[in-house]
């Protein structure tokens, strides 16, 4: 990553330098182009091109992280605008004002250029930021668990908001119904797309999820994510994770621990933030179940 970085950098340069001279070369000459436009349309029709090219270039992301791209572009193209003005003083031993100003958007060969390349220029580097962001939010504990609240007039007024802050009925049926029944009951939110009970060796215990999810692989490296962690955390000195949430552009995964096992929650990353509340009911008939099982077979082994 870091070759490719720099290898990506030395090409930046080199484009840089090259749009920074080009245009040297006609200067004064204009080849008949002139701009008559007002500095607010020239703005306005420039963050139109950039907005348009860096949308088409990154088709996936959304337009809230593509934005702060377009205003680097726009930076960028200024800079460029005054480096070339730079030398224009340096060559031609203009006064710096008027420099600028040419190399900025009057001088409209030089305005041009920047204006097309500056967006092409800089997509490479974007890319390699986009891909580099696998977003951790972090390692959550008990006492810093985050609620959220949900007003009595939010809950009356979506069906979906009623199911997930009404979940009385459903704990009732924890010691009666199956593990599958519970992530079931999980997997059926609009967005979750698997959840998995995982044991400390890190396999399946119980699962509902899509055809083309790859339980096995998910539960056993889901105990090696958590062991490393706590690795980490006990480096810093702090306790074990209790749960940890990953967002990637697409996914939004949850790891949950519930004594010695693991509840795994994939969904899109759209899904809307009331699955924390259906997980949390989720925990809580998991917790009844496991605890229920565990009272009937120490009976029965006691009685054996």
């Amino acid at each position: 990553m870091r070759q490719d970085y720099r290898t990506e950098m030395r090409g930046f340069l080199l484009i840089t330098c090259f749009v920074l001279v080009v245009p040297l070369i006609l200067f004064p000459k204009d080849l008949g182009v002139r701009i008559g436009l007002s500095v607010s349309l020239l703005l306005a029709l420039e963050l139109g091109w950039y907005a348009v090219v860096l949308l088409a270039s990154f088709p996936k992301e959304p337009a809230s992280r593509v934005f702060p791209f377009i205003l680097i572009t726009i930076g960028y193209r200024v800079g460029l605008g005054v480096g070339f003005g730079i030398l224009l003083v340096v060559m031609f031993s203009l006064s710096i004002g008027p420099a600028v100003r040419l190399g900025i958007y009057q001088y409209a060969p030089a305005f041009l250029l920047q204006v097309v390349m500056a967006p092409f220029v800089l997509k490479p580097l974007f890319g390699t930021m986009l891909k580099s962001k696998p977003r951790v939010v972090g390692f959550e504990s008990a006492e810093s668990e985050v609620t959220v609240p949900v007003s009595s007039e939010a809950a009356e007024g979506t069906p979906e908001s009623k199911r997930a802050v009404s979940g009385d009925k459903e704990l009732k049926m924890a010691t009666k119904a199956s593990l599958e029944g519970v992530l079931h009951y999980l997997r059926e939110y609009s967005g979750v797309k698997a959840a998995l009970l995982v044991d400390p060796e890190g396999l399946v215990v119980a699962c509902d999820c899509a055809e083309d999810f790859d339980a096995e692989l998910v539960a056993s490296y889901s105990r090696h994510l958590k062991n490393k962690n706590d690795q980490v955390l006990r480096a810093m000195g702090e306790g074990k994770s209790e749960k940890i949430t990953i967002h990637t552009p697409d996914v939004w995964m949850s790891f949950h621990q519930i004594g010695e096992f693991t509840l795994v929650v994939r969904s899109l990353r759209r899904t809307d933030e009331l699955l924390s509340v259906r997980v949390t009911q989720s925990i809580s008939m998991i917790e009844k179940y496991l605890a229920e099982k565990y009272r009937l077979n120490t009976a029965e082994s006691v009685e054996a």
